[in-house]
């Protein structure tokens, strides 16, 4: 008797969960790295209206991130995907929030 490699599967094959979390999360995560990328640095935001623009991009970045953590989460614990699918959105989260506390464009 044989046993099938995944236990949810009777054929052994690729679920349509586990394709489509590994198409569905690049696709969303790409524009967060690309935000993270494309952040202004903290000497070039020195007038208070780019400030403003490095504080709300931070801030839509964060919020991005947490909602990528979310949409992650079903994935993980029906065990479609694995727990290091959490790693990039963590990632970019800790990033979006180093960079907005520690090098504000503001230099407080």
């Amino acid at each position: 008797m044989t046993t099938p490699t995944h236990p949810r599967s009777p054929r052994g094959g690729l679920c349509v969960g586990t394709v489509l979390g590994a198409c569905l999360l690049p696709t969303i995560e790409a524009p967060l790295a690309l935000l993270v990328q494309l952040m202004p640095r903290g000497d070039d935001a020195v007038e208070f209206d780019a400030a403003q623009e490095f504080a709300l991009l931070s801030n839509l970045g964060m919020s991005w991130a947490i909602l990528c953590l979310v949409l992650t989460l079903p994935f993980v614990k029906t065990r479609r995907l694995r727990p290091w699918w959490y790693a990039p959105p963590l990632a970019m989260l800790a990033a979006l929030a180093v960079r907005l506390l520690f090098f504000p464009p503001y230099g407080s």
